[in-house]
């Protein structure tokens, strides 16, 4: 929201934290005082009857479609079709199994990323594909690992041996900016002075099978995000976006606080937060459904009250009973490409 087009709710916020008030207290200001927000209720009807029982993701799992050894990019031809009958069987969309998929790809490159880090085996993985030139896609399958990533660990030994005045390969540091501009081609000179041409082949090809060691940036996350701006506007609900919060230097940023007195299906919501993926409700994936109630309990103690979190894909039913709100995509569109 502008400046100009904010509500006197909205103003107050920014006059409130300009005056050091916390943004818990200027809420409780506006929930418990005579001076409350407008008094919204919202009924989200769900785009789903239900959230997706446990059992589905745990039979999905034990079909044993969803991950292949050496296999971290996207689904395509058949391995797409063997996917996707699998989830009309058991009654679950295509985009919930990328979701579960590509969390499962996540945990499983943090597992053996120690193949890329320990002196012995980082040398043989540089042997095999410096000297025997084997390709970036056999030494994937050998250590199960993205083929970026193990590209990204060979070039980082490299760049650091010809300029070792540079000392890291972290991204923040020159090394890092070195390595990244070779693996995304941003600066020609330097593809052409570390990587011979077939190495330059193998990057590209890698790449394109690769969408854990090598992530682009895409604009669903924003097109999502704009969906549930527009929805709150059609509804004259007075909120502030992460990047007002950023401004106003709270500690916290979800990315809608409410400054109005909302009700989603009868729970007051201070603050929403949304996702483009599935919150899967799988042991296997519980790392990435903690970090979301974590997030959660921080918005709950800076703010003071119960928030929303919106998930494009759904969520399971393992997170129905969280103190916060679950809601699925609802009446939003999602036509845009999700990320997952």
């Amino acid at each position: 929201m502008t400046a100009s087009s904010l509500s006197p709710a909205a103003l107050a916020f920014i006059f409130a934290l300009c005056i050091q008030t916390t943004a818990a207290a200027y809420l409780d200001h506006i929930f418990d005082s005579g001076t409350k927000g407008v008094k919204r209720k919202i009924t989200w009807e769900p785009a789903a009857y239900e959230p997706v029982p446990i059992s589905k993701e745990i039979e999905l799992l034990r079909k044993d479609v969803l991950i292949r050894r050496g296999e971290f990019g996207k689904l395509y031809g058949s391995r797409q079709l063997e996917v996707e009958l699998e989830c009309c069987e058991l009654g679950l969309t295509f985009q919930q199994a990328l979701s579960i998929r590509k969390q499962l790809l996540i945990k499983k490159a943090r597992m053996n990323h120690w193949k890329l880090k320990e002196k012995d085996s980082i040398e043989g993985v540089i042997r095999s594909f410096q000297t025997q030139k084997k390709s970036l896609a056999n030494i994937a399958v050998e250590l199960d690992l993205p083929p970026v990533s193990i590209f990204r660990a060979i070039m980082a030994r490299r760049v650091l041996e010809r300029h070792p005045d540079l000392q890291a390969a972290n991204r923040r540091r020159p090394a890092g900016k070195v390595l990244q501009s070779i693996i995304f081609e941003d600066d020609e000179e330097y593809v052409d002075t570390f990587l011979s041409k077939w190495e330059l082949e193998e990057l590209q090809s890698a790449k394109k099978r690769d969408m854990i060691g090598y992530v682009t940036n895409s604009t669903s996350p924003q097109d999502w995000e704009n969906e549930l701006y527009s929805f709150l506007d059609g509804h004259g609900i007075n909120y502030a976006k992460e990047e007002d919060l950023k401004l106003m230097g709270t500690k916290s940023t979800p990315d809608c606080l409410l400054l109005d007195d909302v009700s989603i299906n009868g729970r007051k919501v201070r603050w929403i937060e949304f996702k483009s993926y599935y919150a899967s409700g799988l042991r296997e994936n519980w790392w990435f459904t903690k970090k979301l109630l974590a997030q959660s309990k921080k918005y709950e103690d800076e703010f003071g009250g119960e928030g929303a979190i919106i998930m494009k894909s759904g969520f399971s039913e393992t997170l129905a009973s969280s103190s916060t709100l679950f809601l699925d995509s609802g009446p939003l569109s999602t036509d845009f490409i999700c990320i997952y």
